[in-house]
């Protein structure tokens, strides 16, 4: 008799990541243009700086053999040193202004295992996280597995409205719950899943206001800046980190990872802590792995050294443009009919658009358009995994798009598919009358 196996009560909160059947759907049907996986463009991979910087490290035997032992838990101090040395050449200080913040910067396998060990140093079940409506999804995943609350405030072409904000924390307030509330989660730049971008003027004020809402509390809460898509602007020069405005180090976790501007395969990410959360992330870091990949980080600091991070972002910017102007101009000829009743965002930067129709079509898996566009070789993410599930059940009328993985032709053809699919829902939506 097979005994029973007693899963962790974090484990049986824990949902499957929506993307993975998306994924698997994507590869054994090659055929179909996947609008969905967030990936990276393929061919702009860079293979051939990696193999010159591998050989250059492995070439020098005493070096290969530092790269190849392990490294510390906090990470490699010379690449730390770098990192914040170009956010002193990014924000236009003087050189040496950030130097104290080499000692609160972590080197993480990509930026997905800093935010996770951010969670696991504050969360408890039942605190609470204020996030973007739409949000990142993946980013509810973890959340879930600390059994916290997922709290949505909403955005608009600006990004997050600190009106919008400023009424949650009331509410929650006025609901006996702002003890809670210990992380307000933003991407501030070209946002997953809108491609939206937080206003310059907004940066600020939302600093500020996490900060006036912590002395409210009377503890600590945390303004968590996910900068993933930092250097992929393709129309103008990127406006200040939020973290740049938090001076005395207080309020502002800055995530950054190499993931979208050099490969997701090397998994090397970091962060910058205030000061109180640097030991509480890195024993728990010691528990999970020691210490990023040692390699991984001698060889990202070969290449930002050198310069050449910096030519391939450039080389990247230029594919990432051409791809995103491709497939906006294929959405305007395709749905130009139906754009009284479509509406899309038009990224200056990353990688995703973000699609609303008429509230009365579902865009879940189980809806009716899914399943055109399945029949029609296209596929998507459906909108209502990016929704926090508080204050209200998600709305089920939005899809995210990516323009990262398929080529110019392959977007084109994509964004016929999808007008199609959207055209003969719409139509059965309305009866039939088309």
């Amino acid at each position: 008799m097979t005994r029973p196996i007693h899963l962790s009560a974090a484990t049986a909160r824990t949902s499957a990541p929506s993307i993975s059947s998306l994924m698997k759907l994507a590869i054994e049907r090659p055929e179909i243009v996947s609008l969905a996986a967030g990936f990276v463009d393929q061919q702009s991979l860079p293979v051939a700086t990696t193999a010159h910087a591998a050989a250059q490290i492995l070439g020098d035997a005493p070096a290969g053999r530092a790269a190849l032992q392990y490294g510390t838990t906090i990470g490699d101090e010379a690449l730390r040193a770098i990192l914040i040395e170009r956010l002193e050449v990014q924000h236009g200080v003087t050189p040496g202004a950030y130097r104290r913040a080499v000692d609160r910067t972590v080197l993480t396998t990509g930026s997905a295992q800093l935010i996770y060990l951010v969670g696991e140093a504050l969360l408890d079940p039942g605190d609470i996280v204020i996030v973007e409506a739409p949000t990142y999804f993946v980013f509810l995943g973890p959340l879930e597995t600390r059994g916290a609350r997922a709290i949505r405030s909403p955005i608009d072409e600006k990004g997050l409205k600190l009106d919008a904000l400023e009424a949650t924390f009331d509410r929650l307030k006025a609901e006996g719950s702002l003890d809670r509330v210990k992380l307000v989660y933003t991407i501030p730049e070209h946002s997953n899943p809108t491609g939206i971008s937080l206003a310059a003027e907004r940066r600020r004020p939302l600093v500020e206001l996490v900060r006036r809402w912590s002395d409210e509390a009377g503890h600590r809460i945390f303004l968590l800046e996910d900068s993933a898509y930092h250097g992929l602007s393709y129309e103008q020069a990127e406006t200040e980190s939020l973290w740049s405005l938090d001076p005395e180090g207080e309020t502002v976790i800055l995530a950054r990872t190499f993931s979208k501007t050099y490969s997701p395969g090397m998994k090397l990410g970091y962060g910058v802590l205030p000061g109180g959360l640097v030991d509480a992330v890195l024993t728990l870091k010691g528990n999970h792995d020691f210490g990023t990949s040692n390699f991984v980080q001698k060889l990202v600091r070969l290449v930002l050294a050198n310069g050449e991070y910096d030519q391939h972002v450039e080389r990247l910017r230029g594919v990432y443009a051409g791809k995103r102007d491709a497939f906006l101009s294929a959405l305007d000829r395709h749905f130009e009919p139906l754009r009284d009743r479509v509406r899309w965002t038009r990224p200056r930067g990353g990688l995703y658009v973000w699609m609303t129709l008429p509230e009365s079509v579902d865009t879940g898996f189980d809806g009716p358009l899914f399943r055109r566009c399945l029949e029609q070789g296209v596929i998507y993410v459906p909108g209502e995994f990016a929704f926090a599930p508080e204050p209200t059940a998600p709305p089920r009328n939005h899809l995210r798009l990516t323009y990262g993985v398929p080529d110019e032709a392959a977007l084109a053809e994509g964004a016929r598919r999808l007008a199609e699919a959207v055209r003969e829902t719409l139509a059965e939506a309305d009866g039939g009358s088309g």
